[in-house]
């Protein structure tokens, strides 16, 4: 008999007005409650396959800097408070 440890994580990102821009899963497992640890693993894997020459190809280097500006931001925030996103319920 085998068992697994085998977490899932779903996730969604909206617009501020709504509309679903992503959706996906992470699996893996967690060491960390709310699986953080592994929310950390699937942001790095997804950073290790982007290509700014593709930004740069398709005329959009602009946007390739919008969104290492926002990353930056964002850990920048996430560094100065132990608790980031407010309770889970």
């Amino acid at each position: 008999m085998d068992f697994e440890n085998t977490q899932k994580v779903t996730f969604k990102l909206e617009n501020d007005n709504g509309k679903l821009e992503v959706k996906g899963e992470i699996m893996g497992e967690s060491q960390i409650p709310f699986f953080d640890d592994l929310k950390f693993k699937g942001v790095i894997a997804l950073l290790n396959s982007i290509d700014k020459q593709n930004f740069i190809e398709s005329g959009n280097h602009q946007l390739f800097d919008h969104f290492i500006t926002e990353m930056e931001e964002t850990l920048d925030e996430m560094k100065k408070y132990d608790q980031f996103q407010g309770k889970i319920i």
